[in-house]
């Protein structure tokens, strides 16, 4: 089958992907798939269907499957690979419609932008979405284009970013959406996270983007009511058209994306439908 890359349209990112099998990805046709990847920093694949283990397999085309730190809502999740499912399904197939259930509640602080793992030292690479079921509505992941948002930015923005160091924590995001039990912190850096530059320059490709979302909640060099408004208005900004893409998922879907330079929000759907999204993650290099 012919290959095809074809750019989502009225955006500045993402693409289709055409005439591949993900289960059966030969060496040429992976070449073009990780220049895809770089290039358009999102890549939507329809009708896969993978089994976990094809899922796995996929993602580790990418890198090190990531695995679990302590930051996570279940202790035995901690040390295992990130393949898991965001759903409102629990363990024993339990159809979840109460959202105030503790699963779903974790699962909405989702609903704010952000890079997966940017509250750990080393930051993820790339996520994988497969949607297993899907809502006849709603539902969708919204994507927000990073490079972009920070071409757009003047030259005295950028200047004044340049520099700058954000505090990325998932235990105060959490605590700030009202996703946990647990009270904000007044200093932020005071629970759990990372400290990263927010301009980060891309390893590959050498393109600056914002490197910003939810769990970045504190500027070192910035007080921190000071900081906070900043990256809240850095934010806002960044996340307009033409730089987001929201995905309608259909049974089937494959969605990858390179968290180094993309953030990502889940939205809400009618809990009485099911919606299973396999989750994997690929483990950051640097």
């Amino acid at each position: 089958m012919t290959i095809t890359v074809d750019p989502l349209e009225g955006t500045t990112f993402g693409a289709v992907v055409r005439g591949v099998d993900l289960r059966a990805l030969g060496d040429a046709a992976w070449r073009r798939v990780e220049d895809a990847f770089h290039t358009y920093g999102i890549l939507v694949f329809h009708g896969q269907s993978l089994t976990r283990d094809e899922h796995v397999a996929f993602a580790r085309r990418f890198g090190e499957i990531e695995r679990q730190s302590d930051q996570t809502m279940r202790g035995d999740f901690v040390g295992k690979p990130i393949v898991l499912d965001i759903s409102n399904v629990d363990d024993n197939g339990v159809h979840i419609t109460d959202r105030n259930h503790p699963q779903v509640r974790y699962l909405g602080g989702n609903e704010g932008w952000h890079s997966d793992s940017s509250f750990k030292r080393v930051t993820a690479k790339a996520s994988i979405l497969n949607a297993i079921e899907a809502p006849s509505r709603g539902g969708q992941t919204g994507y927000a284009d990073m490079r972009a948002a920070y071409d757009a930015l003047t030259d005295e923005e950028k200047d004044r970013l340049e520099g700058l160091t954000a505090y990325h924590s998932l235990e105060y995001s959490q605590a700030a959406a009202g996703a946990t039990d647990t009270s904000p912190a007044a200093v932020p850096s005071e629970m759990a996270g990372a400290w990263h530059e927010i301009v980060r320059a891309h390893p590959v490709t050498g393109r600056k983007a914002l490197f910003i979302g939810r769990h970045a909640c504190q500027i070192e060099e910035l007080p921190v009511d000071e900081g906070r408004r900043l990256l809240e208005r850095l934010l806002e900004a960044a996340c307009r058209a033409p730089r987001v893409y929201y995905h309608q998922w259909r049974p089937g879907d494959v969605v990858v994306w390179d968290n180094r330079c993309m953030l990502h929000r889940a939205t809400e759907w009618d809990l009485s439908e099911r919606r299973v999204l396999r989750h994997v993650r690929v483990a950051g290099d640097n």
